[in-house]
């Protein structure tokens, strides 16, 4: 998740400005706490770490040198204040850059309990439960991010693909029932849409949503996706035949066979013939059939599509540490920091604590 610079005091407004006006930032310095321009300072060279490691790829010495230089500034700025909760975010979201998410959650609980009110704090915190495999406990903290800041489309977006890829689970848990947390993770990315309606992704996801739950109007679900093909002019000949099929998909729902098959036979992608082909399978079943579908309560036409392709659907990569319940926020001693990059050409760090061998 992406912290928003809104979310931060001036300081942080002020450390942009000094590394793109750097001239003008230094004549407002004086406005700002000496504890303000060491964070300022910090975070310049974070980013400038961060946008030459991959110049460092043969020099592992030089890239632990820095990475430890970076720990050892952010751990002495938050020995002498403890109680800044942007720095304790901004540090734990270094963590994670780094690969070190278990570590980063400990500042992020560290600011959660001097200030609760802090979305992105939930947000960091939910993520992390559902990395280490504990999905069904980060529910909280995905809706308390959403309470907190109802007015970012991002966190309904996230609570949206959160509750649909863990469905199962929320529901064993007995959290959910199915129809509710189907109609919930609907209405999340339809906020999510109405927020960020520039954005074909997050419309995407809110016309994709119809088909996760059963029980919605298929009038409104086909006026969704022609929106998207009417605001959107610049689509690939890919994505216009996907709207043309998730389109067709609803009109046989809604007995308009003609009108389906029509858009169905425009389609001309390779990739999406084999959804063309069983789309056209579906159209020919006889109006009983249909009629018997919708009396069950607009049930699918008996037919299991693949029409999703959303890259924001995937499950988070697990990890095999658990968090010590007992030691949720602890103070974090550094004493060495090994840098290397993995295979992926990410930095990942080895943090050592103090009195370990």
């Amino acid at each position: 998740m992406t912290i928003k610079m809104n979310y931060f005091p001036a300081l942080i407004i002020f450390a942009i400005l000094q590394i793109t006006f750097p001239k003008w930032a230094f004549a407002t310095k004086q406005i700002y706490s000496l504890a303000d321009q060491k964070l300022v300072k910090i975070i310049e060279a974070e980013q400038h770490f961060l946008s030459n490691e991959k110049q460092l790829p043969n020099s592992p010495s030089e890239l632990t040198r820095k990475a430890q230089d970076l720990v050892a500034s952010y751990e002495a700025y938050i020995s002498e204040n403890p109680r800044d909760t942007y720095a304790l975010i901004l540090y734990g979201k270094f963590l994670q850059k780094v690969g070190q998410s278990e570590h980063a959650l400990g500042f992020f609980l560290q600011a959660d309990s001097i200030n609760p009110k802090l979305a992105v704090v939930k947000q960091q915190i939910a993520n992390y439960l559902v990395e280490s495999d504990r999905p069904v406990e980060a529910l909280p903290f995905f809706v308390a991010a959403v309470e907190i800041n109802p007015e970012v489309p991002e966190y309904h977006f996230h609570l949206g693909n959160y509750l649909h890829i863990f469905k199962d689970e929320i529901i064993s848990s007995q959290l959910l029932k199915k129809d509710v947390l189907e109609k919930f993770s609907h209405q999340c990315f339809k906020k999510a849409a109405e927020g960020k309606s520039d954005s074909f992704d997050y419309r995407l996801r809110h016309a994709q949503s119809f088909f996760d739950c059963e029980k919605l109007s298929p009038e409104v679900a086909l006026s969704t996706w022609q929106s998207i093909e009417r605001d959107f002019g610049n689509l690939t000949k890919a994505e216009k035949d996907y709207l043309k099929l998730c389109q067709a998909r609803i009109l046989i729902d809604l007995s308009k066979k003609d009108q389906a098959v029509n858009l169905i036979n425009s389609v001309t992608t390779k990739s999406l013939q084999t959804v063309k082909k069983t789309l056209l399978e579906s159209s020919r079943q006889s109006n009983q059939l249909i009629e018997t579908k919708k009396k069950e309560g607009r049930k699918k036409t008996g037919t299991k599509l693949n029409l999703q392709h959303d890259p924001h659907l995937f499950r988070l990569q697990k990890v095999t540490t658990r968090l010590r319940e007992e030691s949720l926020i602890r103070e974090l001693q550094i004493d060495a920091v090994k840098a290397h990059h993995d295979e992926n050409g990410h930095i990942k760090l080895t943090l050592n604590q103090l009195g370990q061998n």
